[in-house]
């Protein structure tokens, strides 16, 4: 099915506001230390935010699960496979904690 220019640019548009989101976020959850304690906080905050996005879409009876998930498989293999450059600043963050964590050890 081809997508008339309308629709295409009002894809192009979420797309863009997705990133400009990600970005935040992304900056957000990399600002902590490098620590199994930030990584504990990463996780806090990512899972507080998805509780509460599934709950509002729930709220306009739209169930997020499958599409999630489908969204988190396809951005794994993009990230798996280079086609997306932004795994290096979250191997990063692993590394470093790596790191502390076998020099406290």
């Amino acid at each position: 099915m081809k997508m008339n220019k309308k629709n295409k640019k009002k894809t192009m548009r979420n797309i863009a506001e997705g990133d400009r989101i990600y970005r935040q976020m992304r900056a957000a959850m990399l600002s902590v230390e490098p620590t199994i304690g930030g990584l504990v906080s990463m996780n806090y905050a990512l899972s507080k935010l998805i509780a509460n996005y599934k709950l509002a879409a729930k709220k306009i009876d739209i169930c997020v699960d499958d599409y999630i998930g489908d969204m988190v498989k396809w951005w794994e293999h993009q990230l798996e496979h280079g086609e997306a450059d932004d795994q290096l600043e979250f191997d990063g963050f692993a590394y470093t904690v790596e790191r502390l964590t076998e020099a406290q050890g």
